[in-house]
């Protein structure tokens, strides 16, 4: 098996078809791949119109159900253990193939040892080209934001937001959309930290891959739609998880005077927004708490009845 295609569909099945009727329809036939699908806690009506749908496919996917919502990295590590393929591609549910993405990142792959994991441009709903490229987030970003930081990036790097971009693009990480690995890197590194329920996996395992020295590309001559969120919504719990889990991330991979000194800059931060918008007190309190992971959505999950 070539590729292992692995995805999460939580509540919804109609994103999760089209994601597999677009793959099916541009997936390169001198590849083989598969397909598994983790169904992450979903009620039931949801999970058996997931089954039902996958029958009607003319194409083998497998579909394990987890009775928790294991949060995104959990999903995918749980899926990881039914691949069977030599690179591994974790793919939200919300993205749309219009044409073949796969045949660039495995020669591209192929062609370069030192290379952790790739992904293709990315383009919006609306078509229009998006960044899939970040910095690792530290005290000059924290505090100035990513303008700043771009000038003391090297002379040869792509900025952010010069896309969409004409060549190969080397990136601190790329977004946890649309990530390709090859098996044997992923696994070298742990994969994905199931502590995390939510956010930053993508910068956890690309700063790991980093100090292997392995790099990010993004390969640009093909491309995706990603409908941004569709399998997500934003509400004030996501807010609260999304510090919780940039918290977690900056104590377990920076030094503890670093950690310090980055949950100080964040604090100030939401003080004074807090003081136009009363509500983000809370995160401010959430984070000189510390935004430790007891508080995260992790912990809330029950136990469905199968």
């Amino acid at each position: 098996m070539d590729v292992s295609i692995i995805t999460i569909n939580y509540n919804n099945s109609k994103l999760t078809y089209d994601f597999l009727v677009s793959l099916n329809n541009f997936f390169p036939e001198k590849y083989t791949y598969e397909v598994v699908i983790i169904d992450n806690g979903s009620n039931k009506s949801s999970y058996y119109e997931l089954k039902a749908i996958i029958k009607k496919l003319n194409f083998p996917v497998k579909l394990h159900r987890s009775n928790i919502n294991l949060g995104f990295g959990g999903g995918n590590m749980l899926g990881n253990q039914f691949a069977q393929g030599n690179y591994l591609a974790f793919i939200n549910n919300d993205i749309v193939f219009t044409e073949d993405c796969f045949t660039s990142l495995i020669e591209f792959m192929q062609s370069n040892e030192n290379i952790g994991v790739t992904t293709p441009q990315q383009y919006n709903i609306e078509k229009k080209p998006t960044s899939g490229i970040d910095y690792f987030h530290g005290i000059r970003k924290e505090l100035f934001g990513r303008s700043f930081y771009e000038l003391f990036l090297e002379k040869d790097r792509v900025r952010r937001n010069h896309f969409p971009y004409k060549k190969e693009t080397k990136a601190d990480f790329i977004q946890g959309c649309f990530m390709f690995f090859e098996k044997n890197r992923f696994n070298e590194v742990g994969g994905f930290d199931t502590n995390l329920f939510l956010y930053f996996e993508e910068m956890d395992i690309c700063y790991r891959l980093n100090n292997r020295g392995y790099e990010s590309y993004l390969i640009p001559n093909s491309s995706f739609l990603h409908l941004h969120g569709g399998s997500t919504k934003v509400n004030f719990r996501i807010k609260q998880e999304f510090l919780i889990s940039r918290l977690y991330i900056y104590r377990k991979n920076y030094s503890y005077l670093k950690y310090k000194v980055l949950q100080f800059i964040i604090s100030v931060k939401l003080f004074f927004k807090s003081i136009f918008s009363p509500k983000n007190f809370k995160l401010f309190f959430i984070v000189i708490k510390g935004g430790h992971l007891k508080h995260s959505l992790k912990q809330e999950q029950q136990i469905l009845n199968t």
